[in-house]
């Protein structure tokens, strides 16, 4: 039964993708005539304009995501770890779970204050630091399954047994710990790319990412822009899921 059910999941899951890389191409489209629009590539070749904002937007996202996907794993790797290895401090984990009991909105609605206090609201720095906060916590809640009581009970041993910390560490916890930091890596960064509300309220659309960008011509009923940015908003997710595919094929023909 898996092999009918995949060809009639496949197709539902790949309808919307084709609809919009469609519409991202044909130069008119009126209902019903949904093939009668001649298609051209123009869109996509003005994507290489210097000029065009949605270049732009679409970098200044993929900065700002790979930027937070490294920060966040980063400290949120050390402070999980500092965390668990502290017994007092375990119960301290349920502050991480704070930003995600209310909307993006309401939580960046609650830092709105601060940041205009500081200058920092409708800045690069503001919705960096806001989606910081919002995510940061988020790779903390993921590296806490990792430092499970056997890793910290292998950590520990190590020491016992005369290894340097820094020695445990690196031969020890990181060969262990390098999935999760992919695993935090990839969905810090798509919590990231796909951000709205946060860099909606706090970048008061001085701050033009992809997501704000595509929201903007949706709202102006701007069906192939909305079309374009669409396909660049699921670029990324596109890449990964082919690259995590590739590289478990890879696994399972070397074993």
């Amino acid at each position: 039964m898996k092999v009918p059910l995949r060809w009639f999941f496949l197709p539902l899951l790949l309808l919307p993708l084709i609809l919009i890389l469609y519409l991202s191409v044909v130069s008119a489209w009126v209902y019903p005539s949904l093939w009668e629009g001649g298609l051209s590539v123009e869109r996509w070749k003005y994507l290489f304009d210097e000029s065009n904002h949605l270049r732009k937007s679409f970098g200044l996202s993929l900065f700002i995501s790979i930027g937070i996907s490294l920060t966040s794993t980063i400290f949120g790797f050390c402070f999980s770890a500092y965390l668990s290895l502290s017994q007092s401090l375990v119960s301290w984990y349920r502050i991480a779970f704070f930003p995600y009991l209310i909307a993006p909105v309401s939580f960046a609605a609650l830092l709105q204050y601060y940041f205009v206090r500081f200058n920092l609201n409708g800045s690069l720095a503001g919705v960096w630091l806001a989606q910081l906060l919002f995510i940061l916590p988020f790779s903390v809640i993921i590296f806490s399954s990792f430092w499970s009581r056997n890793t910290i009970d292998l950590y520990r041993q190590g020491l016992i047994l005369g290894a340097d910390p820094r020695v445990a560490f690196i031969r020890i916890v990181w060969p262990l710990a390098k999935p999760w930091f992919v695993f935090s890596l990839i969905l810090c960064f798509l919590a990231s790319w796909f951000e709205y509300g946060i860099t909606g309220l706090i970048g008061v659309g001085k701050v033009r990412t992809l997501t704000i960008d595509t929201m903007l011509y949706v709202n102006e009923s701007n069906l192939f822009q909305a079309a374009l940015a669409s396909c660049l908003l699921v670029l990324p997710v596109l890449l990964i899921l082919l690259t995590g595919y590739f590289a478990s094929r890879k696994i399972s023909l070397r074993q």
